[in-house]
């Protein structure tokens, strides 16, 4: 056999090896905050293509690829839906460690667009002085809801959580807020470099549980994402600081909004009705229940006359919810949420 025949002979056994070796993995059998774009016959992601594009207060990218297809799974909000798989937590399964090598190190590597890396010990979120929803009151300034404008709309900037973050849409959310503050981030660099993790017990409240890397990720709440946004401005030299103003009504949120600050709040995947689990928390005097479908997501703008609200959703992209069905699942799941601000803008 010449050594051109051998190589044909191997070809040959390659090709016959790719039927055998490798398994499909199907959208029914991937849990967690999972969705997919659906192009009748193939899997497509939505990771951003092109040129970084400067805008006048806020960083995007300027999108090559086709335009996003409704997820798969999304049902309008007439239909009654409750999904079947969603982002989970039970206490009395073992999650997962933070991946020490995950599929999502290769984009988190080449990404040419990622600069920043933590450079010192991160601080746990009881380490750390949060500030309050009542400095929030003090330091921002609002308006009453009387007083509000009728509509506003805030450019954050769309980032989509799939396909590294199956379940970081907490860290991806912080993400769009913080981009709209002008810090030039990609969707992996506050998961990887700056959230904080709760691998030791069950408090949800403190940090996250899992590997949002992961499809078997849970998830965590506000006082571990405004811990997470401190550590990222203490660690990089900038003077801002994060506030909890967990326990804020919607009208609240919407003064923040309008006063050019975008919200991130805690809700449920695709707007489906909340299911608490036994799983429950205290921190600081709050109690925290986990519940299925959690998510986290950015309000962004409001239409009064309309009764709708703006979202920047990691799943769906900007959205727009009806006002009192949104209000409603945020009064239920806890009223979770935190803004963001610049230590210069502060009130005297």
């Amino acid at each position: 056999m010449t050594r051109k025949q051998f190589s044909v002979w191997m070809l040959a056994g390659c090709i016959g090896a790719g039927s055998t070796f490798g398994t499909a993995v199907s959208a029914e059998q991937i849990d967690g905050e999972v969705g997919y774009y659906d192009t009748g016959e193939e899997y497509w992601d939505n990771t951003y293509q092109g040129d970084y594009v400067q805008e006048d207060t806020y960083t995007t990218y300027e999108d090559q690829a086709i335009d996003p297809q409704p997820t798969e799974g999304y049902y309008s909000e007439t239909e009654a839906w409750t999904p079947d798989s969603t982002e989970y937590y039970d206490s009395n399964e073992v999650t997962e460690d933070v991946s020490e090598e995950t599929e999502a190190d290769r984009y988190y590597k080449d990404d040419e667009y990622i600069s920043i890396r933590k450079t010192d010990k991160q601080k746990t979120t009881e380490e750390l002085d949060i500030l309050t929803k009542e400095d929030a009151e003090k330091d921002f300034d609002l308006v009453s809801y009387a007083d509000l404008p009728r509509s506003v709309s805030l450019k954050v900037p769309e980032v989509r959580q799939l396909p590294e973050l199956p379940t970081g849409c907490e860290s991806v959310a912080l993400t769009m807020a913080l981009e709209y503050e002008g810090f030039m981030l990609y969707k992996t660099t506050i998961a990887r470099e700056f959230l904080v993790y709760n691998q030791e017990t069950d408090n949800m409240a403190v940090g996250y549980i899992g590997d949002p890397f992961n499809k078997d990720g849970a998830g965590c709440f506000a006082p571990a994402i405004a811990a997470t946004a401190d550590n990222f401005f203490e660690d990089q030299g900038y003077d801002y600081a994060a506030y909890n103003i967990s326990g804020s009504e919607m009208e609240e949120l919407l003064s923040y909004v309008a006063a050019g600050t975008p919200v991130v709040l805690w809700t449920t995947m695709y707007m489906a009705e909340p299911e608490f689990t036994e799983d429950t928390t205290e921190y600081d005097g709050e109690l925290y229940r986990w519940y299925y479908q959690e998510h986290c997501v950015v309000l962004s703008g409001y239409d009064l006359d309309n009764g709708t609200l703006q979202i920047n959703d990691p799943l769906e992209g900007i959205v727009t919810r009806d006002y009192e069905e949104f209000k409603s699942i945020y009064d239920t799941v806890g009223k979770y949420a935190v803004v963001v601000k610049a230590a210069s803008e502060e009130q005297e």
